[in-house]
């Protein structure tokens, strides 16, 4: 709740208080003192009359899908009911215009509805940063008959959505590296050498006949094919050193940074996704997680929990994180090349840090 006084009617009101008791002790008589009574309660009567419109104000918020991605077109829908018995006149509306383009809802809109009234309001919505937060109407502001005060309020029902990252190349410069796509680490799941390996199925059409081995399929009376070992690629490892931000923080300069973030470790993930090569995730979902990317499916699954699944559940969970990436660079990274994403990084370094 944020009160805010005017100072124009605040000072002609104080003129008239004055003048009234002034009145009242030479004159006196009901009608004086009733005035005089009036002028009196005037701003406690007008708060108590805000308060009751407040409390039977309901503001039902949606958007056409929950989760969206970001720059997206969606429909916005909010319902705005006055449930008491007064009627809310000139309520004004700010909106989440920061975070999201409302197309046909103005910030500082002004509604004003009878008693027991509604009204729907719809509009297209963009979303301006990946991320989970709050968007549409985030605070109502009530003003007195006569101007004097103003006090605003949030909403009693804020809508959060989830907002996904961009697909870009925004990592490629960094990771087109020709030393992380050679030598040997982790196999693949769908790349396979060209020269068969010693694990052996029974043969089936297509097979090469390079492929065949002639001296088990003798002993067997049948036709056996040596299947080609999964490819090795070199250990990538790609750790995702996302700040710890409250879950309730709404700040843009926080969302600005958490969406550059996400667009990157999304672009990394994308970069050996797209390739069919496998790269280790290290990140925080709740606690510090661990996967395997290296298809498609698999970068969808991870691109699924990354707008609103990276957090840290406790400060130990945070701790463990951050005692990870220090033990890591202090080695000599012999078990392959780690990459480093940080969501706040120091005056003067990068939000990429390579070592091998």
């Amino acid at each position: 709740m944020n009160i805010r006084v005017h100072l124009k009617g605040l000072l002609l009101h104080v003129a008239v208080l004055a003048a009234s008791l002034v009145f009242a002790s030479f004159y006196g008589g009901p009608a004086v003192y009733a005035w005089l009574y009036a002028v009196l309660l005037l701003i406690p009567l007008s708060a108590l009359y805000i308060l009751i419109n407040y409390k039977n104000l309901h503001i039902y918020q949606e958007i056409d899908m929950h989760r969206i991605t970001k720059g997206e077109d969606h429909t916005y829908r909010a319902l705005i009911e006055n449930d008491g018995f007064l009627p809310i006149h000139r309520m004004v509306m700010h909106t989440t215009s920061g975070k999201c383009d409302l197309y046909a809802i103005e910030d500082g809109q002004e509604i004003s509805l009878d008693t027991r009234d509604r009204r729907e309001l719809t509009s297209g919505i963009s979303c301006k940063y990946a991320g989970s937060y709050n968007v549409g109407i985030e605070s109502v502001v009530f003003t007195d008959p006569f101007s004097i005060f103003s006090i605003e309020f949030a909403v009693p029902y804020t809508f959060r959505t989830v907002v996904s990252p961009l697909i870009t190349d925004v990592a490629d410069k960094v990771l087109d590296l020709e030393d992380l796509t050679n030598s040997s680490g982790i196999k693949s799941r769908h790349l396979y050498e060209e020269i068969p390996g010693n694990d052996m199925r029974p043969y089936e059409v297509g097979d090469p006949l390079r492929s065949i081995n002639w001296k088990v399929s003798a002993k067997q009376n049948a036709l056996v094919s040596r299947v080609p070992d999964r490819m090795e690629k070199r250990t990538v490892s790609i750790v995702a050193q996302a700040a710890h931000i409250p879950d309730n923080c709404q700040d843009i300069e926080v969302l600005k940074k958490r969406d550059y973030f996400l667009e990157c470790i999304v672009s990394a993930a994308w970069h050996f996704a797209r390739q069919e090569l496998p790269v280790r995730l290290i990140y925080p979902a709740g606690t510090v997680k661990e996967s395997i990317v290296d298809s498609y499916a698999g970068f969808m699954d991870f691109y699924g929990t990354v707008a609103d699944g990276i957090f840290y559940n406790s400060e130990e969970e945070y701790r463990k994180l951050q005692e990870l990436v220090i033990n890591t660079r202090s080695s000599e990274y012999a078990n392959g090349t780690w990459i480093f994403i940080r969501e706040d990084p120091e005056p003067g370094e990068h939000h990429f840090t390579v070592c091998e």
